[in-house]
């Protein structure tokens, strides 16, 4: 994308700083030819002698070759500030003009291999940061898929460990119910022998009937299954809380993801609608810059043709 935005910049600023100076230099040579046909005509008309008539044709054409001097020389000072970027890499590959003694020193590089070169570093640039890109995707990856296989080693951790849990209060509560058991039953054998102690007892006054123990029994066993349930239920009820929770929690997060994924989706294709009327508005002036030289070339009067 850097890249990209990079080279449109480049290739724009070019493209303007080229038809400007072109458009001035014809501006400039139109009016240059002006006043040497009113030249021309004054001279047929004085019948100028032909030392002056020569005289007049060497001015003509020094002004003429100063002004396409000029005006190249102004082209080539907007090329060079086309970008901060690729100023320092222009500059160290522009040629080398030649000595004052006569001597001509190494031939540099064209323009054309200036902007190849500007092209060859800045894709290098952009695959070192695809190449970065990946690895960080790599990774990222990576990441991701030591993170679930941990989330699912910790839920089958938790699992184990609830039925654990359940198995440790199973016993626990196995040993309570034997405990209880074991102390009714030497309560009451302590009891008898401490009634059988003394005096033989008022079985009218202490008398406990087997119906009596028999619904105390009942009654136990009511009220530890309804504690059980009790138990069972709050577990129940806090298993299904966390499980909506967890569900509610997914759905939120696939929501988010899909709303992300068709932001990234417009996101792209706002970007390839940019590039692509980009692309067409530089293939337009790269055009019109083109029949603009061959209308140079073949004679004719560009100014004329862009004005169409």
């Amino acid at each position: 994308m850097a890249f990209d935005t990079t080279f449109n910049i480049l290739w724009n600023q070019r493209v303007n700083k080229e038809e400007t100076a072109l458009l001035k230099f014809l501006d400039k040579r139109k009016q240059d030819e002006e006043p040497k046909k009113r030249e021309s005509k004054r001279a047929s008309q004085r019948a100028m002698s032909d030392a002056d008539l020569m005289s007049a044709v060497k001015s003509v054409r020094s002004d003429a070759s100063a002004s396409l001097t000029r005006s190249r020389s102004e082209a080539k000072q907007g090329r060079s500030r086309g970008s901060a970027a690729s100023s320092s890499v222009l500059k160290n590959a522009g040629s080398s003009m030649s000595s004052p003694t006569g001597r001509r020193k190494a031939a540099g590089m064209t323009f054309e291999q200036q902007q190849e070169h500007v092209y060859n570093a800045y894709m290098n640039k952009y695959i070192k940061d695809l190449e970065k890109e990946a690895k960080e995707a790599a990774v990222e990856n990576q990441w991701t898929a030591q993170k679930i296989k941990d989330g699912m080693q910790q839920e089958v951790d938790e699992k184990s460990k609830a039925r654990q849990l359940a198995a440790e209060n199973q016993r626990q509560l196995m040993e309570q119910i034997e405990e209880n058991k074991q102390r009714r039953a030497n309560t009451r054998k302590q009891f008898v022998e401490a009634a059988s102690a003394h005096n033989f007892p008022l079985f009218t006054e202490t008398f406990i009937s087997q119906e009596e123990v028999d619904k105390y029994r009942k009654d136990v066993k009511v009220n530890y299954r309804e504690e059980l349930e009790l138990q069972h239920t709050t577990t129940k009820t806090l298993r299904n809380m966390l499980q909506k929770k967890d569900r509610l929690f997914a759905e939120e997060k696939l929501a988010t993801c899909i709303k992300k994924m068709e932001e990234d989706h417009a996101q792209d294709h706002k970007d390839n609608v940019r590039k692509g009327k980009e692309m067409h508005r530089v293939w337009d002036r790269d055009i019109r810059l083109k029949n603009i030289k061959n209308a140079i070339l073949s004679g004719k009067d560009a100014t004329q043709m862009q004005v169409a």
